[in-house]
């Protein structure tokens, strides 16, 4: 009995294409094999959905992150220059372009656009937001923001 089912396979391999009926574009020697093995392959299936994404969203959001932050040293620098109406036009930017930064590396972190560098700029992002960078001011040093120091330091010596 275990030679009939082999035998019955065996004679529909070796009958000519042409009196086959299969419907044309489709691939008979797989089917036929995968019929004798009684079994579907999914590796190749498993490998051929897993596509690699193009990582251009988490590059752009690391490199827009990077460049608020420098853009954001500008700002301190033109700060402690004494131009403070520019200062604060140019951290209203910063907290704009610190904001798309973030939501871009979110985006690409999580549709893995480029994960690690959507990841690393939401970190950067975060910590280049003017907002975020005086409120950790005013957590970890409040005395920097009261005449930078100065007055404080002055005035215990006596002089």
């Amino acid at each position: 009995m275990a030679r009939e089912p082999q035998q019955r396979v065996s004679q529909r391999s070796a009958a000519p294409s042409a009196a086959r009926a299969d419907p044309p574009g489709r691939d008979t020697g797989e089917f036929a094999r995968l019929m004798q093995r009684n079994t579907v392959d999914v590796r190749q299936q498993a490998q051929g959905a897993r596509k690699r994404r193009n990582p251009v969203v988490g590059k752009i959001a690391l490199g827009l992150a990077v460049v608020s932050a420098a853009v954001d040293a500008s700002a301190f620098a033109v700060f402690m220059g004494g131009d403070t109406d520019f200062a604060f036009g140019i951290c209203f930017v910063v907290v704009f372009l610190t904001l798309i930064a973030a939501v871009l590396g979110f985006v690409a972190a999580v549709g893995s656009f480029g994960r690690w560098y959507g990841a690393v700029g939401v970190v950067v992002a975060f910590f280049a937001n003017p907002v975020i960078l005086i409120v950790l001011l005013v957590i970890v040093a409040p005395e920097l923001l009261t005449d930078m120091g100065g007055s404080a330091a002055t005035s215990g010596t006596g002089l």
